[in-house]
């Protein structure tokens, strides 16, 4: 053992330390430095590359895990056996023929009325692979790497799928299911005669008009709209009411208008509060036809905001659109706008669309463009020449009064079809889509629903499941698929509360 209680560590340098050589090189030996060992490849040091790694075996998950998918995890699953799944709607128990008779005279007859409607699978999945060298390497934190990205994979599907429950558009682009907002668009007409033959003007005026659907206008959720979303429910459609589900910011602007209401008393030591929890948690609302609990879900009626130059998500989404290069945007006098609360400036911008993804954004205009309360305001644009071929077309526009148009955020409001576009959509003529100001910028929707098979399913022919592809290389090769549709049996009896903003009352 080295005694150390003899070294002169203060100043001699010079000097040779038994075992050691100079105490400055005494002092190096010492060191552990702050690389780690492949910093050290190939050159000289003074055991810092010795060093074995400290990794922390768990790996630190930066994106979502399953339980941020409280839709999907709360939608009720049915097994089917067809990739066309049929049902049948009681649509009225007869007709009021009058209930009052004579004595002994036979009553009127009538006949209960049904609507038969049809579900279709659609096919989803991704893929994953694994070289044979990964599977034989030792992980950190010793899972098997095979089952580690099957585990992925898994959560990357059903993220994809419980974001797409929502905004899923088969009339848009043909190998995506009906998600919700389809759903209910389709179901809220189907109570006036069905929205087959109906032009897009039509079946949105149907819509927004219903009782089914309640317009907040830019506002925060308020216990009114909640109250007025069960009145239509319960009252108006003879439904039930168990949950309300949107995404955590509406929620979290709904709590701050009750964060006043909680007082606490100082200096008064008779009434003091000590140790108080502070804040606001609301676990459920409320009302006069019955509790209605919180549900958040952050992928829910998501429409995150994107930049005017924004690339394309894949390299297999359409070519970018081409705005018009005389009139790519004018507004006109429309009696049917909404802009009557929004009046003033605005950017737009557009993406071609299918079914791998979004082409670039093309802004619209570069120049705000001033619309007034009287007005709605037409686009035109065509389809880009080469490549893979557009299914539909995002309209995005800024918040009222941002610039300039090469900072501001631009907020997805709706999608038009290759079709509807062709024949013009809510009202602009043929190859112009009009923009009423039916749904803002920045905001999100929620709904007022009764969580039950008899509301809502999640038909599926199979569960959620792996797939092994043929062995052709050193790697394994795999598919996550899973086989289903959403879909709403009693849409009318379901809420929709559109447009809340952040905009708190007065």
């Amino acid at each position: 053992m080295l005694n150390l209680d003899n070294l002169d560590l203060g100043g001699n340098t010079e000097g040779a330390v038994s075992g050691f050589g100079s105490a400055e090189e005494l002092l190096k030996a010492m060191e552990a430095g702050l690389g780690t060992g492949r910093d050290y490849t190939d050159t000289l040091h003074n055991g810092p590359g010795l060093k074995v790694e400290s990794l922390d075996p768990v790996v630190k998950v930066l994106t979502n895990k399953l339980q941020h998918l409280r839709t999907w995890q709360m939608i009720p699953k049915q097994k089917v056996y067809n990739t066309v799944h049929e049902y049948n709607q009681l649509f009225k128990y007869g007709e009021q023929v009058g209930i009052f008779n004579l004595e002994g005279e036979t009553p009127q007859f009538t006949d209960s009325q049904y609507r038969r409607k049809a579900a279709t699978t659609k096919f989803m999945g991704v893929g994953g692979q694994v070289s044979d060298a990964a599977m034989m390497v030792k992980r950190a934190d010793g899972r098997d790497a095979l089952a580690v990205e099957v585990e992925n994979k898994t959560v990357l599907l059903l993220t994809e799928i419980n974001r797409l429950l929502v905004s899923a558009d088969d009339s848009k682009i043909s190998t995506q299911f009906q998600g919700f907002w389809r759903n209910h668009l389709e179901g809220v007409n189907d109570i006036y005669g069905g929205i087959s033959g109906l032009t897009a003007e039509t079946a949105l005026d149907n819509y927004y008009g219903d009782t089914a659907v309640i317009d907040a206008r830019g506002y925060v959720l308020t216990d009114a709209l909640v109250e007025d979303a069960a009145q239509a429910a319960v009252n108006d459609r003879k439904g039930m009411i168990s949950d309300i589900l949107s995404n955590p910011i509406v929620f979290n602007d709904y709590v701050k208008n009750f964060h006043e209401s909680k007082r606490v008393m100082v200096g008064n030591p008779a009434s003091a509060i000590e140790g108080a929890t502070m804040g606001q948690k609301v676990n459920y609302i409320q009302t006069q036809f019955g509790k209605v609990d919180v549900q958040n879900d952050i992928y829910f009626d998501e429409r995150a905001p994107k930049k005017y130059n924004t690339a394309a998500t894949s390299d297999k989404a359409p070519v970018v659109p081409v705005k018009d290069g005389t009139t790519p945007i004018a507004v006109n006098t429309d009696t049917k706008t909404k802009f009557t609360d929004s009046a003033g400036n605005y950017f737009y911008a557009i993406t071609a669309k299918n079914r791998y993804g979004e082409s670039a954004m093309v802004p619209i205009n570069t120049s705000a463009q001033a619309v007034a309360a009287t007005e709605s305001v037409d686009l035109k644009f065509a389809a880009g020449v080469g490549g893979y071929a557009a299914e539909a077309y995002v309209i995005y526009r800024t918040d009222v009064g941002a610039t300039p148009y090469t900072t501001a955020d631009y907020y997805p409001l709706f999608e038009v079809s290759v079709s509807e576009l062709a024949s013009g959509y809510d009202g602009g003529a043929a190859g112009l889509v009009r923009d009423r100001n039916r749904v803002l910028a920045n905001t999100h929707s929620a709904i007022v629903f009764y969580n039950s098979p008899e509301y809502w399913e999640y038909l599926q022919l199979a569960p959620t499941r792996r797939m092994d592809f043929a062995i052709t290389s050193p790697s394994r090769r795999f598919s996550v698929l899973n086989y289903g549709t959403p879909v709403w049996y009693q849409p009318g009896k379901m809420v929709r509360i559109v447009n809340i903003g952040r905009n708190f009352p007065a």
